[in-house]
């Protein structure tokens, strides 16, 4: 789970952070704009039910960061800033994971520095606040939007989809003046959604901050947990069935040599019916 939360000292807000946390097991929880200093932040650990937690003073009334985990993960924090948080998960497969937690520059003239902090991690999975698609307002340059389409083909990342929601922000206002941004996604590198293919990103509504939480599952609805359940007697048989139906979708998708990375990513989607 990661959520720009604008400030932890309210208990309201520590009441609904909770609740999401709790709901879908969160292992990992990323924490931006938390607007506390370091000492606070055990206590926000603890009612969450999180065993570890890495936190980034905020600077006045503006900035801080937290990075909490669950029990039992295997969590190792390899370096941090005021804007961000890198470090290496292990997995049940014995591999390591690079999860960054960032927080971009409120200061588009100093969007660069994020650029190159990003580059400098070179992680496996990113949770950002990057500038993106925008509903009502003024529009960004496109020159903005344009480096940062370049940035995520030079380090090779995916921006992943969200299944439900789209939106991250709002300005809470109605009519002409409502104004929706999806600021907030996961940027997950190519080798990662090769391994992991049914990885699957949601937005939750969140009250208490103008931004709402976004959640990566890395495990997804797979096709065997999305087998409607026939009579007992057809049961497996069925699930094999579209199990093996999946994997000859899968790989006569990929044997196609005129089509890019994210064309072919699209194509299973699409054909798995995701």
């Amino acid at each position: 789970m990661c959520w720009n939360c604008r400030g932890l000292g309210n208990p309201a807000t520590v009441r609904e952070l909770k609740q999401p946390i709790v709901a879908d097991a969160s292992n990992i929880v990323c924490l931006s704009e938390t607007k506390i200093k370091v000492n606070s932040i055990s206590r926000v650990t603890s009612i969450c039910r999180m065993e570890g937690c890495l936190a980034v003073s905020a600077e006045g009334k503006s900035g801080g960061l937290a990075l909490m985990w669950k029990e039992g993960a295997k969590f190792s924090i390899q370096s941090y800033s005021k804007f961000h948080i890198d470090s290496l998960v292990g997995l049940d497969d014995g591999t390591d994971l690079r999860f960054t937690g960032f927080y971009g520059h409120s200061d588009l003239a100093l969007r660069n520095q994020a650029s190159d902090m990003l580059r400098r991690t070179n992680s496996s999975v990113r949770e950002g606040g990057m500038d993106a698609e925008k509903e009502g307002g003024r529009r960004k340059p496109k020159t903005f939007m344009n480096d940062f389409s370049e940035l995520l083909e030079e380090l090779s990342l995916v921006d992943i989809k969200t299944r439900i929601g789209w939106f991250t922000w709002s300005n809470n206002r109605e009519g002409l003046s409502l104004v929706k941004e999806r600021l907030d996604r996961f940027l997950v590198s190519e080798d990662i959604v090769e391994n992991m293919p049914f990885i699957e990103t949601k937005v939750v509504r969140q009250f208490k901050s103008d931004h709402d939480a976004i959640f990566m599952n890395t495990v997804g609805s797979k096709l065997r947990e999305r087998c409607v359940k026939p009579k007992h007697w057809l049961r497996y048989d069925t699930c094999w069935a579209k199990e093996k139906e999946a994997k000859d979708i899968i790989n006569s998708v990929w044997s196609k040599n005129d089509r890019n990375f994210m064309e072919k990513v699209e194509d299973v989607r699409e054909k798995l019916g995701r």
